[in-house]
C-alpha cells in the first residue's frame, strides 16, 4: 500500500478538481476569474487615457486644486507658501505634518522633484502639493469608476450565464465542461509537483517520488507528458 501514496495523492487532487468545477460549471468558473482578470486589464489600459482627459480638458483638476488648497493652507506659513526646492528638510516635514499613510506621505517625498514641478506646470511647493494630490485623487477615482463599471457589466453577463444554466441541455453540457476543466486545472499543479521534484535529485524524497512513479503507468504517462517540462 505505500508504494501507491503518491498515486492516490493525485488522483484525489484530481478527483477534488472534477467535483468541484462540475459543482460550479465551466462557464461560472471560467467567466469568474476570466472576468476579473479582465477588469482589471482594461482597466489599468484605459484609466490613465481617462484620467489624462479628466485633468486636462475638465474643470475637475482645477476644482480639486483650489479645495486641496483651502483644506491645507492653515498649515502653510510665509516660508512654505513660496518655497522651492532649496529646503527639502522644511518641505519634508510639511509634508509629514499632513497625516497621509506612508504610501502617500512617501510618494509625495520621492516626487517633489524639479522634474514633476515641470509636468505640473508649478514652481511653489504648495501648487506642487495641491496639484499632486489633484492628480492622485482623480486618477484614483477613474480606476475605481472604470472598475466598478466592468464589474457590474460582469455581474450583468454572470446573471445572464445563470439563467442559461437552467436549461436542461446546457447545464447538462456545462457541467461536464467544468468537470474537464477542473481536471485540467489539478493536472496542471500535479505537472508542478513533478518538477519540484526534480530539486531532489540525490534525496530520499526525489529517490522516493521516481520510484512511485516507475510503479505506476498512470503516474509514468503523466511523469513523462508534462508540458510544464518543455517550459524549463
Amino acid at each position: 500500500m505505500s508504494n501507491y501514496y503518491l498515486l492516490i495523492a493525485v488522483i484525489i487532487v484530481l478527483a477534488l478538481g472534477a467535483v468541484k468545477g462540475y459543482r460550479k460549471g465551466f462557464l461560472r468558473l471560467a467567466v469568474w476569474f476570466a472576468g476579473l482578470i479582465a477588469v482589471l486589464f482594461i482597466v489599468t489600459r484605459i484609466s490613465p487615457y481617462v484620467s489624462s482627459f479628466l485633468i486636462n480638458n475638465t474643470s475637475l483638476y482645477t476644482n480639486l486644486r483650489e479645495k486641496i488648497v483651502t483644506a491645507y493652507e492653515n498649515r502653510d506659513s510665509d516660508d512654505t507658501a513660496t518655497a522651492v526646492l532649496t529646503e527639502p528638510d522644511r518641505e519634508n516635514d510639511m509634508i509629514d505634518s499632513f497625516g497621509f499613510p506612508d504610501l502617500i506621505t512617501n510618494s509625495l517625498k520621492t516626487n517633489n522633484t524639479s522634474e514633476i514641478y515641470e509636468k505640473l506646470a508649478v514652481s511653489l511647493f504648495r501648487d506642487y502639493i495641491a496639484g499632486y494630490l489633484s492628480a492622485l485623487s482623480i486618477r484614483a477615482g477613474t480606476f475605481v469608476g472604470l472598475f466598478l463599471i466592468l464589474a457590474v457589466t460582469e455581474l450583468i453577463v454572470i446573471t445572464a450565464i445563470k439563467v442559461l444554466e437552467k436549461i436542461p441541455v446546457l447545464r447538462t453540457f456545462n457541467r461536464l465542461l467544468g468537470m474537464a476543466t477542473g481536471i485540467t486545472l489539478s493536472l496542471v499543479f500535479v505537472w508542478i509537483f513533478f518538477l519540484a521534484v526534480m530539486m531532489f535529485f540525490g534525496h530520499s524524497f526525489g529517490t522516493w517520488v521516481f520510484a512511485q512513479v516507475r510503479s505506476s503507468v498512470l503516474l509514468t504517462y503523466l511523469f513523462n507528458n508534462n508540458i510544464l517540462f518543455e517550459l524549463l
